[in-house]
């Protein structure tokens, strides 16, 4: 997966397209100079590592240049490289939420839980996620100022997604990286759409985390799924009307006839219709299904946690 491509978002900060699973605009990872080295947000999986190398080549740097590596969760597509990246660069230090800090420094619990959704394909869609040793992670509640070099970041508590979520606002360049919380979007303007896999789907947390974001008034919204959004405010409120939509639709859905399997298609068929509906062939091709067959899961475990009968 060695084939990559660097967009410059700032002087000094670049997204690097890791073409995961051989797909453009799937999976990002943020490269940052600063005067005490280079700061990624999100490495990726493993299974990029290739591509990584290629970005940080192209951002002109070089693996040794490597000082920070701040995660926003745990998810192997966010953070699987960490433990790699650790091992290849000595001196590295692994910002992380203190919730998902134990699963860095002993990932089996994790790996267990991923083989038996992803079975054979484990391997080639994320690859290794090795341990990060204790003394490698600077462990993060929420509500930290960081130093980078000259750069000064904010670290923020974000649950809703995953309750080890953290988001990073640099305060002087007005850009948050926000990971999944805000959910994703692409630059073939197709709309706002939620990120809400099983397990820690959360509804009132993940509206405190976006009233957090918003009010950090940022210029920009760096997502994982994918790239730069120019209107923050305007994509944060189409992601909260649109989980609002989705979460009644999924509760709704719980006592119709069939599997959960068959519900999540179901949905997933329905909202797909309707999100691509009057858009041309080549903005449709960018509205993933598989996100939205994935968020019915999430949503419908959070229901079925509250106990609330379905409508």
């Amino acid at each position: 997966m060695g084939k990559t491509s660097l967009v410059r978002i700032r002087e000094g900060i670049a997204l690097g397209d890791l073409h995961h699973a051989g797909q453009v605009e799937s999976v990002a990872t943020y490269l940052v100079e600063t005067r005490d080295g280079i700061a990624v947000v999100d490495p990726g999986p493993t299974s990029c590592a290739e591509a990584f190398r290629d970005a940080l080549r192209v951002f002109g740097a070089r693996p040794s240049d490597l000082r920070h590596v701040l995660l926003t969760h745990i998810h192997l597509d966010h953070a699987g490289y960490a433990g790699s990246l650790v091992r290849e660069v000595p001196g590295i230090t692994v910002y992380v939420h203190e919730v998902g800090a134990p699963h860095l420094v002993d990932p089996s619990r994790l790996m267990a839980s991923a083989r038996r959704i992803y079975g054979d394909a484990m391997e080639s869609l994320w690859g290794d996620f090795l341990p990060v040793p204790a003394d490698r992670l600077r462990v993060l509640a929420g509500g930290e100022r960081l130093t980078l070099g000259e750069r000064r970041w904010l670290a923020a508590a974000t649950p809703g997604h995953a309750i080890h979520h953290l988001a990073f606002l640099d305060e002087h360049e007005g850009v948050a990286w926000t990971g999944d919380v805000a959910g994703e979007a692409t630059q073939h303007g197709t709309p706002a759409l939620p990120a809400a896999p099983p397990p820690d789907i959360d509804l009132p947390s993940w509206r405190q985390s976006l009233d957090l974001i918003e009010g950090w008034r940022a210029e920009q919204l760096l997502l994982t799924h994918f790239g730069a959004v120019a209107d923050p405010a305007a994509h944060l409120g189409e992601l909260w009307a649109r989980v609002l939509d989705w979460a009644e639709k999924v509760r709704a859905s719980l006592d119709d006839a069939g599997t959960d399997e068959e519900r999540a298609e179901r949905f997933a068929d329905t909202e797909w219709a309707h999100l691509t509906q009057g858009l041309p062939p080549e903005q449709a091709a960018w509205v993933h299904r598989s996100t939205i067959q994935s968020s019915w899961s999430g949503l419908a475990r959070y229901w079925r946690k509250q106990a609330v009968p379905s409508a």
